[in-house]
């Protein structure tokens, strides 16, 4: 997805759906923001980043009894890569454990971390058991 797609996904959801519009429009902006920081184009990685921390927020607005972050959370979701299962995760961490011949929590989190799939609260509580 490009930042002009989104754009795009944003001018059409303002005819229909305001929650929705004001949700993408954030996504640009934060994106676009985060490019900026870096120096970067906007690229997808500055869009999952900023669903990223949009989701966050989202959830703990639903946290705060804020009902329309909901829809805004499932829309942030869609930006955002397949998360793995905990039984999936639980092989790439055997996997990463196997390559390094450690069971270094933070070099295994630093690894983790990289991919981008993995939900790393499920993953600290799996590499604690291991």
């Amino acid at each position: 997805m490009t930042i002009i797609e989104l754009k795009k996904m944003m001018m059409k959801a303002k005819r229909e759906d305001k929650t929705k519009a004001n949700a993408l429009m954030m996504l640009v902006d934060s994106a676009q923001k985060i490019a900026k920081e870096k120096n970067e184009e906007v690229s997808q990685k500055h869009i999952t980043e900023a669903a990223k921390k949009l989701a966050k927020m989202a959830k703990e607005s639903i946290d705060a009894g804020i009902e329309e972050a909901k829809k805004e959370l499932e829309i942030y979701e869609e930006f955002l890569p397949k998360m793995l299962n905990e039984e999936e995760t639980k092989k790439v961490i055997e996997e990463i454990i196997d390559e390094i011949g450690s069971k270094n929590i933070g070099e295994i989190m630093k690894r983790l971390k990289q991919r981008g799939d993995i939900d790393l609260g499920v993953a600290n509580k799996i590499i604690k058991s291991i």
